[in-house]
């Protein structure tokens, strides 16, 4: 009886806070040994990270499985998603020099190996996520020899990928870390590009959680 409770309440807070329609993007739900498990495919990494925020909340469960998928923006075999993610690295001249093994499972991205500092682990996690098919990324690279993380570091990988990101003019947006949660204020010039910017905030390792003050000024 308590597991229905704890699972309508989630499911409840899905569609109030994230509106997520429980019929167009159902998100399956159950709890074993005391941990709930989500499955499912989701929009937008944002609403992801925020739908396993909002399960981390509710008490009387042991933890979370990660199990959602990130909707692709296209679709994409295997194969061509490595290639691309390859190819992304070759092409940033503080990669392509550091041995990465990308491995991709129906669009699921595993990146493992070794890279010298926390900023290179970073932006080839950044760089797997914006490959359109993409559903999600596991960051196991290893950072040796070891480094210590900050709050510091959050924010200049997401400075970094802002940067980067053709989508986002960067240079009107401040970007914030106070315990791992990145604040993003500014201005921008569409809704597209607040949601982007946000999603790559997100895209970072590390970063526990993204508010979003940006404001759209056309």
């Amino acid at each position: 009886m308590q597991e229905n409770k704890i699972l309508k309440t989630i499911k409840a807070a899905l569609e109030k806070e994230l509106h997520i329609d429980p019929i167009k993007t159902p998100v399956r739900l159950k709890i074993e040994n005391g941990a709930i498990i989500m499955e499912g495919t989701i929009d937008r990494i944002a609403h992801k990270k925020k739908a396993l925020l909002i399960a981390m909340s509710i008490p009387g469960t042991s933890g979370v499985i990660d199990r959602l998928k990130v909707k692709p923006a296209k679709e994409m075999g295997d194969k061509e998603i490595k290639n691309h993610i390859c190819d992304a690295f070759l092409e940033e001249p503080t990669l392509r020099d550091i041995t990465i093994e990308v491995d991709v499972n129906n669009g699921i991205v595993d990146l493992e190996g070794a890279v010298p500092s926390l900023s290179h682990k970073r932006l080839a996690g950044v760089f797997a996520w914006w490959v359109p098919g993409s559903v999600d990324v596991i960051n196991s690279l290893e950072v040796s020899p070891p480094e210590d993380d900050s709050d510091d570091e959050i924010t200049e990988a997401v400075v970094l990928a802002l940067e980067k990101d053709t989508l986002v003019n960067h240079s009107n947006i401040k970007v914030a870390t106070q315990n791992y949660v990145v604040t993003l204020n500014g201005i921008v010039h569409s809704e597209p590009a607040k949601n982007a910017a946000e999603d790559d905030a997100w895209y970072v390792w590390g970063v526990n959680e993204v508010i979003n003050r940006l404001k759209v000024v056309r």
